[in-house]
C-alpha cells in the first residue's frame, strides 16, 4: 500500500511540474523549502504557531485591513510597472541569494 501512495505522490508531483512554465519552478522549489523548514519547527504540523494565526485574523479583521492590503498591492504593482523591482536571485542550490 505505502508503494502505491509513493507512485500517485510522484505522479501528481510530476503533473504539476510539468504545467508550471519553467521560470515557475524556482518558486516550487522555494515554497516546497519553506513548507519543510515549518515542518521541522512545527512537528505537529502547524504551520502557523497559534498565537501569530490569531493576531493575523484578528489584523485582517480591522475594517481598514482590506483597503490597505489592496493599496499595498497597487503601491507593490506601480513599482513593478515602473521598474523599480528586481527578480528575486537563487543560489545554485535553488535557495535565495542575499542581496
Amino acid at each position: 500500500m505505502e508503494t502505491q501512495t509513493a507512485v500517485k505522490q510522484i505522479d501528481y508531483e510530476q503533473t504539476i511540474m510539468r504545467k508550471l512554465p519553467p521560470e515557475r519552478l524556482p518558486y516550487l522549489v522555494g515554497f516546497a523549502r519553506f513548507l519543510e523548514f515549518q515542518t521541522a519547527f512545527a512537528p505537529d504540523n502547524n504551520l502557523l504557531v497559534p498565537d501569530d494565526e490569531v493576531k493575523w485574523d484578528e489584523l485582517l479583521a480591522k475594517p481598514d485591513a482590506k483597503r490597505l492590503m489592496r493599496q499595498m498591492a497597487r503601491e507593490a504593482r506601480a513599482e513593478y510597472l515602473a521598474g523599480e523591482t528586481s527578480d528575486i536571485q537563487l543560489t545554485d542550490d535553488g535557495r535565495i541569494a542575499p542581496e
